[in-house]
């Protein structure tokens, strides 16, 4: 049977994401789903993968995992049968081997969930999820970070969010938060996502990474905004993006 690989930078909090998220989105769809986390930032799997151009993501991981002796992560990924694969990373531009370019190369490499696999980039980090003091939040486009902030963002965002929990995010919630995360990408790139066409054509990892690096330029801070959290809108196309789209508050 077919089934949805994500790849996870971390363990713990990038499970518990994606189990929420699937848990709301796939309400009729039992399509058998696996995680596995990568270890280590994004710029190390580009190190990684550099050293050999032909070797896909889901051959390295599972060679890594063979020399960590990872026999349970080795054995899920040899059995193979993965149609679609996603990756969860963070943006980490506090990282020592941050780069823009490698970052962009890796949006522009991982594009296609049936191909290479779909990459996911959280500004900075998972945690941004719960960026938000209220639900809705009347200020969370203005939220931004710097490299500074962000070596201590985890407690940053935990003093302010309004979601202490992940059972604190019900569906009617969820769909405020993507909405949000949509107007928001609608107000960096001043470009309204106000139809699913529109969406796609405008809406992209490498035109993301763009006006971030365009913001860190101009006040050495980029937006907080969860890619991770739109996976359900690219999955199930129109009718998803519509229902979120139309969610109206104050």
């Amino acid at each position: 049977m077919d089934k949805i690989l994500f790849i996870c930078e971390g363990e713990e909090t990038e499970r518990k994401f994606c189990n929420l998220i699937i848990d709301r989105y796939f309400i009729d769809n039992k399509k058998p789903k696996e995680y596995v986390a990568f270890g280590a930032n994004i710029y190390s799997l580009y190190d990684e993968m550099s050293k050999d151009r032909d070797l896909d993501i889901i051959e390295l991981i599972r060679e890594k995992a063979k020399l960590k002796k990872d026999m349970a992560t080795y054995e899920k990924l040899t059995m193979g049968g993965f149609d679609e694969v996603y990756l969860i990373f963070d943006y980490d531009f506090h990282a020592p081997q941050y780069s823009f370019e490698k970052i962009l190369e890796m949006a522009e490499f991982f594009d296609n969930e049936t191909e290479n696999g779909k990459l996911y980039i959280n500004y900075p980090m998972m945690e941004s999820f719960k960026h938000f003091k209220s639900i809705p939040d009347e200020d969370f486009n203005n939220y931004k970070i710097s490299k500074e902030e962000c070596l201590k963002y985890k407690k940053i965002v935990g003093d302010v969010s309004c979601i202490k929990h992940f059972n604190d995010i019900t569906l009617p919630i969820l769909g405020i938060m993507i909405k949000q995360v949509l107007d928001k990408y609608g107000f960096i790139s001043k470009k309204k996502l106000n139809n699913y066409e529109t969406y796609l054509n405008e809406f992209s990892q490498s035109n993301l990474l763009h006006l971030q690096n365009k913001s860190l330029s101009k006040d050495g801070k980029i937006f907080v905004l969860n890619t991770s959290i739109l996976w359900g809108l690219d999955y199930f196309g129109k009718d998803k993006f519509d229902e979120y789209n139309k969610i109206e508050f104050d």
